[in-house]
């Protein structure tokens, strides 16, 4: 009798880890956000949307090339190629910073262009590929990409792949004479476009990104209206200012440059309207109207009144505007998508649930086999409840000795505490088998690490002193530390729904990604090569720069952050002497940070908040069932 009940709960315990993985797959899936398409109301968040997009093209493709023979033929072997068009995309993006920048030159600049008459120039880069070795690999590449996409358009004879493959070709022409005439010139080019191209040549490869860029091009043309108004306000508070304070202050002419940390109306008109609009994304408040609130209180109104409208309500108004216009967009394209492909897309996941399914059913047998493999008793001590509190207390001992000086009597305590942990993971290993080991990602990644310590502190201990590489793997075991955490459902719930986010990281952060490729090599070109250290300015601003390729994209992420970001903008301004500099990084604020970056948080919270809200209802809807029988039990007896 008891070994029925056994089995009937061993049955009923299987059957519950078949739920669970299933739960656990789907709620990871990209074919789960498709499933949780709502065509009838605004719910949907942007996985959803993008999982739609990508299996409504698959299903257009595959209708287009499946018509004749010749056609399934030829994709097969374009298909075939896909892990050299990925290994080409990813160097082309890698050598991107070890490209000589445009403005580098023998002639004009010394010491492999780190040295401009005596002056040294700050980079993050000392190493380029020779001119003609970069711009052969990126034209090779560049040719073999644009080829390909010429090819696939070809076999599926979509007007609108024909038109994206037509613009890929014309731009792969650009590159290639710009290419050629950089080598011949020896990059004393006047204008070096490759850089400048490349985001460009990203956005036609990616159909992902070009989808993304193009609906964010269709809102912001939609909210012109918004742009008008935030114009307007800026001029009428710039023109009421003028009026206020004109007595008050006499116009200077002493600097033929805004000054942008002095008081707006003793400069001229445009200067008012730059520094009205720092001051709208509040980094130099209130240290613009304090001069001015010093002389008088009533005067502290007028900025008040400029920041309420024009930071708390203009601004947000426009974040509030993007965002909805961005998810009217998605539900009229889901309505399209779904009325057109609905019969398919149902047939498509019914199979893929299947599938799936299947392969759950297969993996927990292995499961449960594995148990019979398995010594027993060393499986009870590496799941023993003292065992992981031991081990937790050990990684967490090995994190702590990050913060003290590394003795010979710490190493040893070190090795102890180590060896405990990779002998753990070779009997992990041992256990799981060969043909299992590779399913096992965790594992592989502790044993590498565990490898690596153990062999630093022994380096460590026979002489070798250098302890940087050791303290930051070391930083490891605080994982390993921190593993109860795990045992808290909601704190996994969160995690899990973060790193959920992980699928969709193209579709979030590429086109950010682009933006900075772009304005990294537009401000190459008119900035690259004008920078300078300096000992007059001990805070070294100078390292914001775009003398090479890394030193843009930093600088691209200060001015993300948007903090200080007129401080830079001024030591531009100064440097070249003029107030032009300001439309560059005016624009990048508008464009990327108002506009791109705020829309892309407001996806990201709105997904990983639907996720939570998901689970939570998961969890009460099945909690309801088990609260009503303890109620009937109650009542029976």
């Amino acid at each position: 009798m008891n070994l029925k009940i056994e089995n009937a709960q061993q049955s009923e315990e299987n059957a519950k880890h078949l739920d669970e993985a299933k739960d656990s797959y789907f709620s990871n899936s990209k074919v789960l956000d498709f499933q949780n398409i709502d065509q009838y109301n605004d719910s949907n968040n942007f996985a959803s949307f993008y999982a739609l997009n990508r299996l409504s093209n698959h299903l257009e493709n595959r209708a287009s090339y499946n018509q004749n023979s010749q056609s399934v033929i030829l994709m097969q072997k374009y298909k075939k190629q896909k892990m050299i068009r990925t290994v080409f995309f990813y160097i082309y993006l890698i050598i991107t910073v070890f490209q000589r920048p445009a403005w580098c030159n023998f002639v004009d600049y010394q010491e492999y262009c780190s040295i401009y008459n005596g002056q040294k120039l700050p980079t993050m880069v000392n190493f380029y590929l020779p001119i003609s070795l970069y711009y052969c690999v990126e034209i090779l590449i560049v040719l073999y990409l644009c080829l390909s996409k010429v090819f696939k358009a070809t076999i599926l004879g979509s007007e609108s792949k024909k038109r994206a493959a037509i613009v890929q070709l014309a731009i792969t022409f650009l590159i290639i004479v710009n290419d050629v005439t950089v080598m011949i010139l020896e990059n004393n080019s006047p204008i070096n476009i490759s850089l400048l191209m490349k985001p460009i040549l990203i956005v036609l490869q990616k159909r992902t990104l070009r989808a993304t860029i193009f609906h964010y091009c269709q809102i912001v043309n939609k909210g012109k209206e918004i742009y008008y108004l935030m114009i307007f306000s800026l001029i009428f508070f710039a023109g009421l200012g003028s009026a206020i304070f004109q007595q008050k202050e006499n116009a200077s002419s002493e600097s033929t440059i805004c000054q942008i940390d002095q008081p707006p109306f003793s400069q001229p008109e445009q200067c008012i309207v730059i520094i009205l609009f720092v001051l709208q994304t509040t980094v130099n408040s209130p240290d613009i109207y304090l001069p001015y609130y010093g002389e008088s209180r009533g005067y502290v109104a007028y900025f008040i009144l400029f920041q309420f409208i024009n930071t708390t309500l203009i601004i947000n108004f426009v974040l509030a505007f993007f965002y909805s216009s961005y998810k009217d967009l998605m539900q009229k394209e889901t309505k399209q998508i779904l009325s057109k492909y609905n019969h398919r897309f149902s047939l498509k996941t019914q199979k893929f649930f299947r599938t799936r399914t299947g392969s759950d059913i297969t993996r927990l047998a292995d499961i449960s086999s594995l148990d019979n493999v398995i010594s027993r008793s060393i499986y009870q001590i590496l799941d023993n409840r003292f065992y992981e509190i031991f081990i937790e207390i050990i990684s967490s001992l090995s994190f702590i000795m990050i913060f003290f000086t590394i003795t010979y009597v710490k190493l040893n305590i070190l090795l102890f505490c180590n060896s405990i942990m990779f002998g753990e993971c070779l009997l992990l290993i041992y256990y799981t088998g060969k043909r299992r080991i590779w399913r096992k990602k965790s594992l592989i990644i502790e044993f590498i690490f565990s490898s690596l310590i153990l062999f630093l502190i022994i380096l460590n201990m026979l002489g070798y002193h250098d302890q940087k590489i050791l303290l930051i793997l070391l930083c490891y075991r605080l994982l390993r530390g921190c593993r109860w955490l795990l045992k808290n459902k909601s704190f996994t719930v969160l995690i899990i729904s973060i790193t959920s986010t992980f699928q969709y990281i193209v579709q979030l952060f590429g086109a950010l990604f682009i933006l900075f490729m772009l304005f990294t090599a537009i401000g190459q070109l008119l900035f690259g090569g004008r920078i300078f250290f300096s000992d007059e300015n001990q805070v070294h601003y100078e390292l914001a720069n775009f003398n090479d390729f890394l030193s843009g994209m930093c600088t691209c992420w200060f001015l993300l952050i948007i903090n200080n970001w007129n401080v830079i903008s001024y030591n531009y301004a100064k440097i070249f002497n003029t107030d032009l500099v300001y439309i560059f990084f005016i624009s990048f604020y508008i464009v990327v940070v108002l506009f791109t970056l705020n829309v892309t948080m407001a996806l990201l919270i709105e997904y990983i908040v639907q996720k939570l809200n998901v689970k939570n209802q998961t969890d009460a809807s099945s909690q309801e069932p088990q609260d009503e029988m303890l109620s009937n039990q109650q009542s029976l007896k």
